[in-house]
């Protein structure tokens, strides 16, 4: 990818460190296990009706099975009809840890938008923004 092209935005100011762990803790919480890809099983979900909520394990393949006692979770997916949104949080250490997901140009205490698919994001799509204004509202 050329350094002026993007596949991440950051979107801290709509997604906040603080809304991805509300949400994560409320998955593994309320939530059930589905497999969604072939890279890991037995993902941490949770049906928000409009869309199913996903998480991965921040060390990737290394915890196949996303048992929360091997590691902690810096992915989310949130899929629909048409579209999946991946949504990486990157804590403090992360990037020294070299977490899984993490891009060049990623900082600490920040969440991005992530689109594997795309060579450039420039904004965050409306209908991810509804999302985010669900998720927030969780209890």
């Amino acid at each position: 990818m050329k350094s002026s092209q993007t596949n991440f935005l950051k979107i801290t100011n709509q997604f906040s460190i603080d809304d991805f762990e509300k949400v994560r803790g409320f998955i593994l919480e309320k939530g059930q296990r589905k497999t969604y890809r072939n890279y890991d099983n037995h993902n941490p979900y949770y049906d928000f009706k409009k869309f199913e909520a996903y998480l991965g394990a921040d060390i990737g393949q290394q915890n196949i099975n996303n048992d929360p006692q091997l590691s902690n979770f810096n992915e989310l997916t949130l899929k629909d009809d048409n579209q999946y949104y991946k949504i990486l949080i990157v804590r403090k250490g992360d990037i020294q840890a070299s977490k899984k997901g993490i891009l060049n140009g990623m900082q600490e205490n920040e969440t991005y938008y992530v689109d594997a698919y795309q060579k450039t994001i420039k904004e965050i799509p409306d209908v991810l923004l509804g999302y985010f204004d669900l998720l927030q509202n969780i209890k």
